[in-house]
This record gives structure tokens, sequence and C-alpha cells, in this order.
């Protein structure tokens, strides 16, 4: 809690906190490997299913994937950071990059398709994580809250309603690297974070980063990240499951129909009011009629993939399965 709500704030704090977990996680992990199946079966004081009754792996949806029209390019291999420098100083549009994966533990030797590792990782699902609940965070029944990540596990990725609920459960845009400091060494940083990408719009909030923003977005088929763009340049990267997401340049913010500051003052001018899950983009019809005239490229980002999306581009993101992925904010 004290990582989640302050950042455990103060001199040296912080690697007490980690140094405390760190303990804690070697003896919850040896506990439960002979009591564990005692605590649940016997008491059930814990309310995640033992390891035997864990699936080896998350399901898959049986959600399709769309059809695609406008193909944002596809770079079979990982480019050169040379390359990818060109790209930013010449064309700076998304790129899909493929096999950018292949080297990070959370998809060879520490696989997060794996409920049982997560837990294991997580003090047996007794850590708290924040959640987001509803479809996103322009709806008017969105919520937040904090609970252990195993009750996370349980009702809103391992139920088989899950895929298919109106009031989904989202892990979204957490750093739960810094909150878990073994689970970053799962990941690897794309070389491509340390190149130069052209600066943010005029007006974007933003400032210098010396080093990455990296997010967690962890969650079943069906979550939704509305339009919207960013003030940094991103990687978004999937570890788990596949994700359809949509992206249009800077240059038809006009028929995005931005937001503006909305009540309690807050500035919702990086959102698109047009709902794409909604008939008729839950808009005027002649706006909708002029949204749909917007160029876009599109893809579905699958496993091991990499998706760069430049600075100042709207996207629009759903899970197709359920799904793991990271992102790498810079500038």
């Amino acid at each position: 809690m004290a990582l989640i709500m302050a950042g455990a704030p103060g001199n040296g704090r912080r690697e007490v906190v980690e140094k405390i977990l760190a303990e804690l996680e070697g003896y919850v992990g040896t506990f439960l490997a002979v009591h564990g199946g005692e605590m649940m079966e016997g008491r059930r004081r814990l309310t995640t299913p033992p390891p035997s009754v864990l699936p080896q792996e998350f399901r898959a949806a049986s959600t399709p994937s769309p059809e695609i029209t406008h193909q944002i390019p596809i770079r079979p291999t990982p480019p050169s950071l040379g390359f990818f420098q060109n790209h930013l100083d010449t064309a700076n549009t998304p790129l899909q990059i493929q096999n950018l994966l292949t080297a990070w533990p959370a998809v060879t030797t520490n696989p997060w398709s794996s409920p049982s590792y997560l837990l294991s990782k997580t003090h047996f699902g007794t850590r708290l994580v924040p959640i987001e609940l509803g479809k996103s965070y322009t709806m008017e029944n969105w919520s937040q809250k904090i609970m252990p990540f195993r009750d996370f596990l349980k009702t809103y990725i391992l139920s088989p309603e899950a895929d298919s609920s109106s009031y989904p459960g989202y892990l979204a845009q957490h750093s739960l690297f810094s909150q878990i400091p073994s689970l970053r060494e799962d990941i690897l940083t794309p070389d491509y974070c340390y190149s130069t990408p052209p600066p943010a719009p005029p007006g974007a909030r933003t400032h210098p980063l010396e080093v990455p923003i990296v997010n967690a977005w962890f969650g079943p088929a069906g979550t939704v990240s509305p339009l919207h763009t960013d003030p940094y340049a991103n990687i978004l990267c999937q570890v788990l499951g596949r994700k359809y997401v949509r992206l249009y340049p800077p240059s038809e913010s006009e028929r995005l129909f931005p937001r503006g500051v909305e009540g309690g003052g807050v500035d919702m001018s990086n959102t698109s009011r047009v709902d794409m899950d909604a008939e008729g983009g839950g808009v005027e019809v002649e706006e909708w009629e002029r949204f749909q005239e917007a160029r876009y490229l599109e893809c579905v980002l699958k496993a091991g993939e990499g998706l760069f999306i430049p600075v100042g581009w709207w996207h629009y993101v759903r899970s197709l399965d359920t799904s793991f992925s990271v992102s790498f904010w810079w500038n």
C-alpha cells in the first residue's frame, strides 16, 4: 500500500520496503509450497484456487480478429536503432514490430502466461494492486479500487464470465514494476527508447524524461482504452494475448472531436468524444459522419510484438483475449 499510494517517499524508505517484501516473497513461497493445500482446502483462508487447480496458462478468448483494411506497416524483424532513428526523423509514423520480445524472460523462462508464476511474484496474490472498474474511464459508472492481486485474478481474469462482463476489471497504466521489482527483471527496455523522437505537440503537458515511464496493462478480453492521445512517444509491447489498435494522426484531430475541461475542472482534451464501441459513436449524426472521414491505421498486436505509437497520435485499444501489455513512454 505504501508503494501504491505514496511511492514510499523519504530517504531509503523504498529500499527498506522492497527488502522486506523480497524476504517475505521467499518465506511465503516456501510456506505455501508446504501448507498451501491445507490453507485453501481446509480453512479456506485464501480465495484463489490452489496451484493444482489453476490453469497452466490464461485462456484465449473466442473473440475473432477484426478485418484489417488499413494495416500499420509491419517489420518482421526488429529494425536497428539507426534505422528506427531515421524513421523518426523522416516519417515518424506507426510501426508494428514482430519478434521484438524474443529475449524477454516474461515470454520464455518466467512466463506471464502462467497464473501460478504471477501469484508467486505477488506473495501468492496478497500484494495490493489498483484496479479500474468499468468499460472505460469515460463511462459514468467507471471507478477504481485497490484489492489483493489474487482477488483481481479470480474475479476479473479467471472467472468464466470475465471476458463477457459489462463491468470488467483492468490493471491499467500502473507502475507495477516499481511496486514489484522482481517482475521488472522479466522485461527488457527496447533500444528504441534511447532514440530521439520529435517533440510533443504545442501545449502538451510533458517534461523531459531521464528514463522511460514503464506501465503495466493486464485485463480480460473486452477491456478498452478509449480514443486518446499521449504526450510521449510509446512502444507498446504485447506479452500475452491480442489487442486491436487503431491510430489516427494528429492532423485528423478536428474530426475526432476532443473533449474539453469537464466537471470538477478535469481536462479531458486528450480524449475523443467519439465512443468507438457505441452505435453512431455516441455523438451527433453530423459528427459521426465527419469522424468516419478521418484517416487511420490499424493492427492486431499479437504476443511477442511491439507497436510504435508516435507522440501525438490518437489511439484506441481493445483487448481480444486475456491480455498483458507493457508500455514504454519516452522523449
